[in-house]
């Protein structure tokens, strides 16, 4: 009933309502008044129709071109507001995916092409290559791997220090322009000519393989047996300074160590001191100084004539074995027990002290007032060694008479004094 009123309404003011019915006459500008999804401000729809009466169709809908790029959302444009933006519009700059492809800005400087985190606006020199970026490894390849503006560097193809060689040509130290292949050794410990042999040829190198260079201190680097601490050697083959210390054969048995004008093979026993050589003075000291194989001979020390006794010990000639304070006297003239008497206890020696021995004479070398020539005295003795004793008579001297005899020896019991008397 609702609808046949509705219509009856409409049939009888068409002018007013629409044929549509809705609310818009072709007056009110209703472009087609028998669709009601038709008229002025409409919502557009994709339908193909001009829902809003505005002249256009479906705009605002996924299949209006709103950017008139040729391309809907329908069609596939991906930003419908911007003309630039389409299937198959060429990428900008601009942040936007012009080609709706679901991609921004790929091919473009912004755009890391390859992947490796850096775009040519970025710094990458190669957009297309993922091994090459800011910062990547560079390889020997020709290539810029490393975008700093140098092939190869820090490669073995690459001259690093500019000297004509690479590592790959045989240079040992790229980085160093003074060191490659044929390079003149400096002595600096570095290897300049890269043949595995540091300083060789200049007085750094150990020529000779001792252990020592000439810088070291090696006067012949030519000769491995000469060379500081190498041992000093004489003869032939080692006529020069074996040790390098300025000296020729010190140590050894043809060099005077000692500075005393002999070496060992002249003789020379203790060639440390300068006391000791061939006819040195001997002393006291118990070392053989003249080197003749005695200790301290012709000293008060030595026993000289192996007697026992040395000077020192009382021998007063120790030239000579046969004296000594233990040597037996002899009637020699020689003090032979060196006690400081000349043939003491023999016949040469005068006991008494009266001025002559038994040699000489003395008949009783006892009595100093018996010797030859002596005052004849009354005592019954042969003071003179004639031979034939004096009588005492008075004071007058004569021969005793044979029957005087007992009066001698009663002056002998009584133990007369001596007295000498005139004769």
């Amino acid at each position: 009933m609702r609808w046949l009123a509705l219509a009856g309404w409409i049939a009888l003011t068409p002018a007013v309502a629409g044929v549509d019915g809705d609310g818009w006459t072709e007056e009110d500008g209703d472009c087609d008044d028998t669709a009601p999804a038709i008229y002025p401000g409409a919502p557009e729809l994709e339908d193909s129709a001009d829902n809003d009466c505005d002249y256009r169709v479906d705009e605002g809908t996924d299949a209006y071109d709103d950017d008139s790029d040729g391309w809907s959302e329908d069609d596939g444009d991906c930003d419908d507001a911007n003309g630039l933006s389409y299937p198959g519009a060429a990428e900008w700059e601009d942040a936007g995916d012009n080609d709706c492809d679901g991609t921004i800005d790929e091919g473009t400087d912004l755009y890391d092409d390859d992947g490796d985190g850096f775009t040519e606006d970025g710094g990458d020199c190669d957009d297309d290559d993922a091994l090459v970026a800011p910062g990547a490894i560079e390889a020997a390849d020709d290539e810029d791997d490393d975008c700093d503006g140098a092939v190869d560097e820090d490669t073995a193809i690459s001259d690093d220090d500019g000297d004509g060689f690479s590592e790959a040509t045989g240079d040992c130290d790229d980085a160093n322009a003074w060191i490659w292949p044929g390079a003149g050794e400096f002595g600096d410990g570095e290897d300049q000519d890269c043949d595995d042999v540091i300083d060789e040829g200049t007085d750094a190198y150990d020529d000779d393989g001792d252990g020592a260079s000439e810088r070291d201190g090696d006067c012949d680097d030519g000769d491995a047996s000469v060379g500081p601490g190498a041992a000093e050697a004489s003869g032939e083959g080692h006529e020069g300074d074996d040790d390098c210390d300025g000296r020729v054969d010190e140590g050894t048995d043809v060099y005077d160590d000692d500075g005393d004008g002999w070496t060992e093979d002249g003789g020379d026993c203790d060639d440390a001191s300068r006391d000791t050589y061939p006819g040195a003075a001997e002393s006291e000291d118990g070392v053989d100084e003249d080197c003749d194989d005695e200790v301290d001979e012709d000293t008060p020390a030595s026993d000289d004539d192996g007697d026992g006794w040395s000077e020192a010990e009382g021998d007063c000639q120790d030239r000579d074995a046969s004296i000594s304070p233990e040597g037996e006297e002899d009637a020699d003239g020689i003090d032979d027990d060196c006690d400081g008497l000349t043939d003491e206890g023999t016949d040469a020696y005068d006991d008494d002290g009266d001025g002559f021995s038994e040699e000489e004479g003395d008949c009783d070398d006892a009595d100093r007032a018996t010797w030859p020539g002596a005052e004849e005295l009354a005592d019954g003795l042969d003071n003179d060694c004639d031979g034939e004793p004096e009588a005492y008579d008075g004071w007058a001297c004569a021969a005793a008479p044979a029957h005087g005899a007992w009066w001698l020896g009663l002056v002998a019991l009584a133990g007369l004094r001596r007295r000498r008397r005139s004769c």
